[in-house]
């Protein structure tokens, strides 16, 4: 065991980050008690994101979404001082230290990234306390209270989440989706799967314009080419529920009085660019992606850094591991990894020099990450509170026969529990 101090920072307050922090706090309870562990993240609460477009049609929904996080450190009734929340955003990677926002810096000897992904067309993804969002959140639901003919632009999952849940609660309303390919969601899921997506939101009366890609008249406040510089003048600047006409790059018009895009996502990689690559034929970020690059072990591809583990959203891991229950999993696999850095080479790491820290490093034995069986290459799109769409008969049968569709509370009582509420 190291007789000092092991410095364990974790990055992203979501499913993988909260789960990384416990399974750590669990670890310096038992066998590592000079083990200490910070928790950095922008926002002042945790935000679930996963129930995002429920909470953008129901109110009661989204008053659940915001859970502090001043019972995190609270393992068991076991609480200690070794343990620190940091409500900052992440600046720069280093090697030895992250620098977050306003000059700070924490120094670290293993560090976890689950920083996720962020969508640039939806403010209230970017909001940093519950109050900012929550204004956010009434302000785009009192929009589509009001309008009679909304158009969603982007036919990823989350455009089609929202047609689901406005088309469920609002049949009366027209709604229209408009994707640039030639089939909704990613080109890794097969055809078949996107045309029954396709068939269930036509049945629900939503009508779908493939192959068009919409082109803004003007920046708006949903656009991802536009700014939200403070809570303030965004609700200064209240949606304008109006007929309006769209054009699409072949030229066709499309009417609406209410129009939001939900394009633009992206994973938070940019502060790696402080972090130098072993080669430059070897990037730390997918240039297509912009997920960070993993082994099977969930550490960075650069033997350089293999203190380092990105788990969720924000690794190179295929869509089917882009699920919460799969952040759970690997953020339980990373802090498996750490614990087998601690034990081949915490030690020596500031006695050696930082090549020949990597190398005892890599000596240690990490099995690769593999998802449990039953989710591998499973994808769930939920389509409103009781519909969902799956790659997986056994994640059908076991909704049916369970009667847990995954949009019903999109699990928000999972999240409560994680954070102890």
């Amino acid at each position: 065991m190291a007789a000092r101090e092991i410095h364990v920072v974790v990055v992203g307050g979501s499913w993988a980050g909260v789960t990384a922090v416990q399974e750590l706090m669990s670890l310096s309870q038992v066998t590592y008690p000079r083990l200490m562990v910070t928790l950095i993240e922008q926002r002042t609460h945790y935000f679930h994101k996963t129930g995002m477009i429920r909470g953008l049609v129901d109110k009661r929904y989204a008053e659940q979404m915001f859970i502090p996080y001043n019972r995190l450190f609270n393992n068991g009734g076991y609480k200690s001082a070794n343990h620190r929340f940091v409500c900052a955003r992440l600046k720069h990677v280093h090697e030895h230290f992250i620098e977050v926002e306003g000059g700070g810096r924490v120094f670290y000897d293993y560090l976890v990234l689950a920083t996720g992904t962020e969508y640039a067309s939806l403010p209230v993804t970017q909001s940093s306390t519950a109050e900012e969002c929550r204004m956010l959140y009434n302000t785009m639901r009192e929009a589509i209270e009001m309008a009679t003919n909304i158009l969603f632009v982007g036919g990823g999952a989350v455009g089609i989440g929202l047609c689901g849940e406005i088309a469920e609660m609002y049949p009366e309303k027209s709604i229209t989706l408009a994707h640039a390919r030639d089939k909704l969601l990613n080109d890794d899921l097969s055809t078949g799967f996107a045309n029954t997506t396709e068939n269930r939101l036509r049945r629900m009366g939503v009508t779908l314009l493939l192959n068009e890609t919409v082109v803004p008249a003007a920046p708006s406040v949903y656009s991802s080419k536009s700014s939200l510089t403070s809570t303030k003048a965004y609700a200064h600047r209240a949606i304008q529920v109006r007929p309006q006409e769209l054009v699409t790059k072949s030229g066709r018009r499309v009417l609406c009085d209410l129009a939001i895009w939900t394009t633009g996502s992206r994973p938070n990689t940019d502060f790696l660019k402080t972090l130098r690559p072993s080669s430059e034929d070897a990037p730390l970020v997918d240039f297509e992606t912009g997920r960070i690059c993993v082994r099977p072990s969930l550490q960075l591809a650069d033997n350089r850094y293999p203190y380092i583990f990105a788990v969720g959203d924000v690794n190179s891991l295929p869509l089917a591991e882009k699920y919460a229950t799969s952040a759970v999993n690997q953020a339980k696999h990373a802090v498996t990894g750490i614990r087998a850095l601690i034990d081949e080479c915490y030690d020596f790491r500031f006695k050696m020099s930082p090549t020949m820290a990597a190398e005892s490093a890599l000596r240690a034995h990490i099995p690769p990450y593999s998802a449990p069986l039953k989710r591998q290459q499973t994808v769930v799109v939920a389509l409103g509170k009781n519909q969902e769409v799956s790659t997986s008969l056994f994640a059908r049968f076991n909704s049916w026969a369970r009667g847990t569709k995954r949009g019903r509370r999109y699990m928000i009582d999972k999240a409560q529990k994680m954070l102890n509420y």
